[in-house]
């Protein structure tokens, strides 16, 4: 048994998680899901909507918690030890004091914090910490130890030094890109991704980061210049073969490649200000172009399976579309799965939508 960890949307996890695993993934709270089947670690890199991975130790009652994480850290061979509570067990400093006493008669050891809020995950793996984690199930304790966090530092580190920012473009998030792409490909190797509407090419270079061969391509060239730069250091720094990209110039509503399957988030219309947005009838009718936009897009891609970000505008107490459900299936497509993504508060929510070809 195995714990996952979700990330900020947890619906839009569970989504690629059971897209990419076979086994069941049931709620243990709204940010943590257990799943039965048997797992590969060396593929939880690739996920991009999980924090990380704990793998059942043993199921305990509450009065046994101590006596039960005493012989189990005790049994660990790590050094640092950090204990989290996710099941408001009745595990106070003193009784963790407790717990450290015991098990330092039997070998070294150190505990990073005598606190069980949950622990920041950078510090975690750098210092190498064996992690204890308390579960609820009922009236008894899970304890899992974690056996995976993802690689924060890189995350980062790949949206922030590539060459080519544009802050008017590019705006998605990467780890929501690596998503879409694990939606689009459903875990399978080897295939040739398109994303028609590629900016800055974070779609393409998550993509080609999960081994996809990418073809990229935008209706401005200024993107594709920027696209170019990024994918070119994204070659350089991880090492990956410059032959499995290829960019250029093209209007979205003319894109007649085929290809294994698409990940895009197209034009969004014009940035709105939260604060002050636009006058409804102005949203209104910058809705009315994107829908325009999305029924020639849709109507000329031949791949079959699109996962697509569409737009809506939450303004004024209103909730306002741009293509409908209706549409979507009248041009040819199954929508498997509607996910929406956005910050507390946003005028514009992202709808991470998977679209089958009929």
């Amino acid at each position: 048994m195995y714990y996952f960890f979700l990330g900020n949307t947890p619906e839009l996890s569970l989504l690629e998680l059971s897209t990419l695993y076979p086994g069941e993934f049931n709620p243990v709270s709204k940010e943590i899901a257990s799943y039965t089947g048997g797992l590969d670690l060396s593929t939880l890199p690739r996920l991009g909507g999980t924090r990380k991975v704990a793998q059942l130790l043993e199921t305990c009652s509450r009065n046994d918690i101590v006596s039960r994480l005493t012989a189990l850290i005790s049994a660990d061979l790590g050094k640092n030890i950090a204990l989290t509570d996710y099941a408001n067990t009745p595990l106070t400093t003193p009784r963790v004091i407790s717990i450290k006493k015991e098990v330092v008669k039997s070998r070294p050891v150190r505990f990073v914090s005598l606190d069980t809020v949950e622990h920041e995950l950078l510090m975690l793996s750098r210092q190498h910490v064996a992690e204890f984690n308390l579960l609820p199930k009922g009236d008894e304790i899970v304890i899992a130890k974690t056996v995976w966090i993802y690689d924060a530092a890189d995350w980062v580190a790949r949206d922030r030094n590539k060459p080519y920012r544009d802050i008017k473009r590019g705006m998605l998030p990467p780890k929501v890109a690596r998503i879409m792409v694990n939606l689009a490909t459903q875990g399978k190797p080897g295939l040739t991704l398109a994303d028609p509407f590629c900016g800055t090419g974070t779609i393409l270079a998550e993509a080609m980061m999960v081994g996809c061969h990418v073809l990229g391509s935008d209706i401005n060239p200024a993107a594709i210049s920027g696209a170019e730069k990024n994918l070119s250091w994204l070659c350089s720094f991880y090492r990956l073969p410059s032959t499995i990209y290829h960019l250029h110039q093209a209007d979205a509503t003319h894109f007649q490649e085929f290809t294994d399957a698409i990940a895009t988030e197209p034009y969004m219309g014009p940035l709105l200000d939260e604060r002050n947005p636009s006058s409804l009838d102005k949203i209104k009718n910058i809705a009315k172009g994107l829908d325009k936009l999305y029924r020639g897009c849709l109507k000329s891609w031949c791949s079959p399976r699109v996962v697509i970000s569409l737009p809506t505008f939450h303004v004024y107490g209103r909730v306002i579309p741009t293509i409908s459900v209706d549409t979507l299936t009248s041009l040819g497509y199954n929508v498997a799965s509607v996910v929406p993504y956005a910050k507390l508060g946003a005028t514009l929510i992202r709808n991470i939508t998977i679209l089958e070809k009929i």
